[in-house]
């Protein structure tokens, strides 16, 4: 995370957290202290920024790859392969910045110091951690070392990681009217008790003003929060 993005990330939820403390327990005191949870929202945040990140480039590997097979399959060296899928991604993606451009500058740069290509895909698939580039940078290894056809091979393992990423981006279609009836159900409690707060502020009067009361509240964040963390699990489907 840059620094701004930090403090605008940090600031918003503590605000949230500090929101959340005034409808379950409508005390200002009790609402600060609760804010500072929000704290333990910044690392969730850089988790979830790196899978998203991990995600587009695994589905802009997939892109990469497309172009990969259609030179290869023109009788292109694996290098100059390289070479042409680069010309190809940067003349369909508007983000010059992006990280499968900038990867395959730095990889046909290290290709024409005279690396070899599998030691480049390898060093990728090491700093970028996405499993069907490790999957294609050890088959790029093997076949060199084996003397198999690496043409071949490298097409058949590009349509394998291909349709493995298109099924996974068919189930995110299929369950993201799930998730947002989950994002719905989480959203319920808060509008059901202002809603409760403001035509009936004595039937909540007990549970925002003693102990038992707090403890109730307490125990039904608390099971908010297991619910969204479960649907999370849930709805992350490994393929």
């Amino acid at each position: 995370m840059k620094p701004e993005e930090l403090i605008l990330t940090l600031a918003a939820a503590m605000g949230v957290c500090f929101a959340i403390g005034l409808i379950f327990y409508d005390n200002l005191i009790l609402s600060l202290i609760f804010s500072l949870a929000g704290i333990f929202y910044i690392p969730i945040r850089k988790k979830e920024q790196l899978r998203k990140r991990k995600e587009l480039l695994q589905i802009q590997f997939k892109d990469a790859l497309y172009f990969l097979s259609v030179s290869l399959s023109a009788g292109k060296s694996l290098e100059s392969a390289l070479m042409e899928t680069h010309k190809s991604l940067v003349g369909i993606y508007p983000d010059q910045q992006s990280d499968m451009i900038r990867e395959l500058e730095i990889m046909n740069t290290r290709i024409m110091m005279n690396e070899p290509v599998e030691k480049v895909f390898y060093d990728l698939a090491q700093r970028s951690m996405v499993e069907d580039i490790k999957s294609f940078a050890d088959v790029i290894m093997i076949s060199k070392r084996a003397g198999a056809n690496l043409v071949e091979v490298i097409k058949n393992t590009s349509a394998t990681i291909r349709e493995k990423i298109e099924i996974k981006q068919e189930i995110e279609t299929l369950i993201a009217g799930k998730k947002l009836e989950q994002k719905i159900l989480t959203v319920m409690p808060f509008v059901m008790i202002l809603f409760l707060k403001s035509s009936s502020a004595d039937f909540l009067a007990p549970l925002m003003t003693t102990l038992y009361g707090r403890i109730v509240m307490t125990l039904a964040l608390l099971m908010i929060l297991a619910g969204q963390l479960i649907a999370q699990k849930i709805m992350r489907i490994e393929v």
